[in-house]
Formats: structure tokens, sequence, C-alpha cells
């Protein structure tokens, strides 16, 4: 560990140099990011268990053009915990050190209650391209969706939709080869190694537009499973309509007995005064259909073919800019086997021009042991965030 601390240390002490020498590295390195603060109040109903967490988050990107075609990313995160988080997960810590990559770049440098420091590199890449190909080698997000909030196929870096903090989104460490057609379509091959060969991810995926429809398919292997996708982008009217489609069968499986089927879809409106609308639907047959906590729809075996707990799940979101400063939403997902209603409202306010103020609500409900319709849970989120560039 205390060799791995002069290399963090002097990551971020490199960026926030070229951050200041804006005049010297615009040309040629851009350095961004942001630190944020965000309090998180969970509680059930009574509030007997009541549990609260002040999260210090900081990420900085860092972009070279080394010359006209090739670039050089890294991006770095680092959260401070303080919080009652290891009562309840005492391995948390521990959790978040673990790295899925090739190369271990997630760091727990501590973990002492009540707080924990963690950092992780989640994307560290070099991306060569011209006006026909482009190639990307390293930690990188690998963006298959076409979806607004579960995406089938997302193969690579699959993404749990209430993870709110994490714009971003999740990672992998994959080669990347896309090969342009036309100005409307691609051939793009992908695969993912990994330490545990049943784990390995390799696609290959074909994009072109028929009646300004944007079309995507999906052929290749996922971890235990072959797998065949689909995706569509496109309007019916002025309404936008996505759709993703992901079949999945384990190479053992001769007789067709583990199979598993993933499928959803969004329509979505804008209206002329400024109001949003959109619907989605998910079903993942391999879902267990069980909940009993709020941890289990954040710490669940997330996967392209289980994208929630329950087989059957929609989703209406509703937004509105009511000022050049002021955003608000409102996200209903419910779950019918389940009884499942996770109501999440959210707004934002822009102070200054990289200062921003938002406040976020996630309240969950579901049947019990007596399928009593009940709370899990409630958690309330305030986060201010303070961005920089160079």
């Amino acid at each position: 560990m205390k060799k791995r601390l002069p290399i963090l240390f002097f990551f971020l002490l490199f960026s926030f140099i070229l951050s200041a020498q804006r005049k010297l590295v615009s040309e040629y390195v851009s350095v961004n990011g942001y630190i944020k603060n965000l309090g998180i109040i969970n509680f059930v109903k009574d509030g007997s268990t009541l549990n609260a967490t002040s999260l210090y988050h900081n990420r900085i990107n860092l972009k070279i053009k080394a010359f006209s075609s090739l670039t050089i990313t890294a991006e770095l995160r680092t959260r401070l915990f303080i919080s009652d988080q290891q009562i309840l997960m005492p391995d948390y810590g521990k959790l978040l050190g673990k790295d899925a990559g090739i190369i271990d770049m997630s760091f727990t440098l501590v973990d002492k209650y009540p707080v924990i420091l963690h950092t992780m590199v989640d994307r560290l890449y070099l991306n060569w391209q011209n006006d026909k190909w482009q190639i990307r080698l390293g930690r990188q997000r690998l963006n298959w969706g076409v979806n607004l909030a579960w995406n089938p196929n997302d193969m690579f870096n699959t993404y749990n939709f209430l993870d709110f903090d994490y714009e971003e989104r999740p990672s992998a460490d994959a080669l990347k080869v896309q090969y342009n057609l036309s100005s409307f379509s691609n051939i793009e091959v992908a695969f993912s190694p990994s330490r545990d060969k049943e784990k390995m991810v390799g696609a290959i995926k074909y994009a072109f537009n028929k009646r300004n429809y944007d079309f995507q398919i999906i052929a290749g292997n996922y971890q235990r499973d072959v797998f065949v996708g689909f995706g569509w982008a496109g309007n019916i009217k002025d309404a936008g309509f996505k759709g993703e489609v992901s079949y999945f069968h384990d190479w053992s499986d001769r007789k067709f007995e583990n199979v598993a089927l993933s499928v959803s879809i969004t329509a979505d409106y804008a209206f002329k005064k400024g109001w949003y609308l959109a619907g989605a639907f998910l079903y993942n047959n391999k879902a267990s259909d069980q909940i009993f906590s709020t941890g289990q729809l954040f710490a669940f075996n997330l996967s392209p073919k289980v994208l929630m707990p329950a087989k059957y799940s929609f989703l209406v979101q509703t937004m509105k800019q009511f000022s050049p400063a002021s955003t608000g939403s409102l996200s209903v997902i419910y779950s019918p086997k389940l009884n499942l209603l996770i109501l999440n409202p959210y707004f934002s306010y822009s102070i200054v021009d990289n200062w921003d103020l938002d406040f976020t609500v996630q309240c969950f409900f579901a049947g019990n042991y007596f399928k009593k319709f009940d709370a899990l849970g409630n958690s309330f989120n305030i986060r201010a965030r303070w961005s920089f560039s160079n």
C-alpha cells in the first residue's frame, strides 16, 4: 500500500499543476473534474434504523493529445466516506477495494470506523482514430445501450439506474476497434479479458440506419453464455421509441434449459412548454422475484441478464426545466409481482457557473412476508458540487 500512495499523490499533484497552467497546456492537455459533498440520511418509516453518511468525492479527468490522431485519457475517482456504513457492512471498505479488471487500480487507503478513503482509476486508455478507424485500448466506457434506464445490450459495463451519484458510469478493461462503413453505419469489435476465464466478454456490433431508425445487431460471448442482441432508436411521429433485446444461452446447455431473455423498451416525448415525459418497460426472465431489503436493489448480482430483481418492471419519468438554473424530475418504478414501488424525486439548482446544488429522494416500498405493502427504506440526499477545468 505504501508504494501506491506516492503514485496516487503524484497523479493528483500533476493534474492540479496542469489545471493551473492554463495557457501552457490548453492546446495539448485538458484537465477537468469536480469536488462534491453528498450528505445521505437513510431510515425506515419509524426512524429506528436511521444512519447518516457524509461523502466527499473528487474526480480528476486528464486528457493528453500526444499526436493529431492519438490521445491518452486518465480519470481518477477518490471518495471519503464518514458514516455508520461499516456497522451495517463491516467489509464495505474491502468490497470497494476489489477491482474486477486485469490491473488492480482500486485502492482502499483508509478503512477504520467511521472513515473509509477509497480511490480508483476508472478510465485509463489510448485512443487512436482517423476518418475510418478508431482503436481504443485500456480501461474505458463501452456504451452499447440505447435505452433510458435499463440496457440489455450493455454487455461490458452494466450500470445500476438507482446509482445516481456515478454519472460517468462503470468501465471495463477492453480493446475496441471500430470501422466506419459510412456516415450512418459502422462495425465495432470489442474484447474484455478477465483474470477469471469464465468472465471474459467479447462481441461484434453492426450499427446502421434504415428509414430514419438507428439499428444495432450484436453477437458474441458473455462470460459463460453465447448471446445475440438487437437494439433500435427512432421516432413514432414526434415521440421517441427505443428498445433493446438480448438472448443468452449457456455454452454447456445442449437442451436449452438455461436460457435468459432480457427486453427493455422506452418511449418519450418532449412537450412544447418544457415538460418531458418518458415510460420504460423491462423484462428479465432470470430475475428472482424476491426482495427483502433496499440493499438488494443496490448490491444484487447486476448483469445484462438481470437488471432488476423483478421479472417485470415499469418506469415513468417526468422532467421540467423551470428556469435556466433549475431542473426538477420525478421517476416512479413499479414491479407488479414484488409489489415493489420506488419513488425518486429530484431537484437541481445551478448557483453560479461552476457551483451546483441538488436534492434527491429515494423511497422504497414492497410487499413483506405477510404480503402487506410496507416501507423498505428511504434515502434523503443533498449534494453540492464545484466543477473545474483548465
